[in-house]
């Protein structure tokens, strides 16, 4: 499968998958308004920071998937891009059916895929940086990305999810610097990238990445501070509408 066809492919399932957590978004308010109206206001400032991944993904990859022009050479890998960071919400599973009266997921099997998506993300961003770089071989990044995401669930894997306090917390500590490391070096990439040829598209997706990403980072980390998940809402907006309204010449 040539790369033009695994992105229409990724991208479908993309749509999909922002559709199907859609549903249960629906699904989820309307439960948990039947349980009782008084947990709706709850539920609605637990999850909207995924809902706004959710839409915030969805979108562009709608506009990409109806007029791609893409030009660059990691634009087949943006699919994949906005597919991990639509399935970083499915953490938000347990809320919904905690206010739903459910319980059908398990939080360590859901702390595992979210760390996985989540690292994930980030590593494909870095991979499609790179694409950029002059004098860099690229001719093996598919099959790069496949070892990187195997070694990304090892790692979400073996990091161990404590049920003391403060060895959670430095657990969770240490894998968000880990991610914050690789999220730094994959939007620092596309600013070097102009420093070194001064291609307004590089300057372009340094912008772009660098709101999406902290925003992400922002909501992702920020479970219970409204400010930080406030804030990381909004740079993702920002982010999410630049890259919808990018010029034909870019993705």
């Amino acid at each position: 499968m040539n790369a033009t066809r695994a992105s229409r492919l990724i991208s479908t399932i993309q749509i999909l998958v922002s559709s199907v957590l859609t549903v249960l978004i629906v699904v989820g308010i309307f439960l948990a308004f039947d349980a009782g109206a008084q947990y709706v206001p709850g539920m609605l400032k637990e999850i909207y920071p995924e809902m706004t991944i959710i839409l915030g993904t969805l979108i562009p990859i709608l506009i990409l998937r109806i007029k791609h022009r893409s030009q660059v050479a990691e634009g087949y890998l943006l699919p994949l891009f906005l597919l991990l960071l639509s399935l970083q919400t499915t953490r938000m599973l347990p809320s919904i059916l905690a206010y739903s009266g459910m319980e059908m997921v398990s939080p360590l099997h859901i702390t595992i895929m979210e760390r996985f998506f989540f690292m994930s993300t980030y590593a494909v961003l870095l991979f499609a940086s790179i694409q950029n770089m002059k004098n860099v071989n690229t001719s093996k990044t598919g099959l790069n990305i496949v070892f990187s995401l195997i070694a990304v669930f090892v790692v979400s894997y073996i990091i161990p999810t404590s049920s003391v306090d403060g060895l959670a917390n430095v657990h969770e500590a240490v894998f968000d610097m880990m991610v914050l490391l690789i999220l730094l070096g994959g939007v620092s990439t596309y600013l070097v990238s102009f420093i070194s040829d001064r291609e307004s598209y590089h300057i372009k997706r340094f912008f772009t990445f660098l709101f999406i990403s902290l925003g992400d980072y922002l909501i992702m980390v920020g479970d219970g501070d409204f400010a930080t998940s406030l804030s990381g809402t909004i740079l993702f907006l920002i982010g999410a509408v630049m890259l919808s309204i990018v010029s034909p010449k870019g993705y």
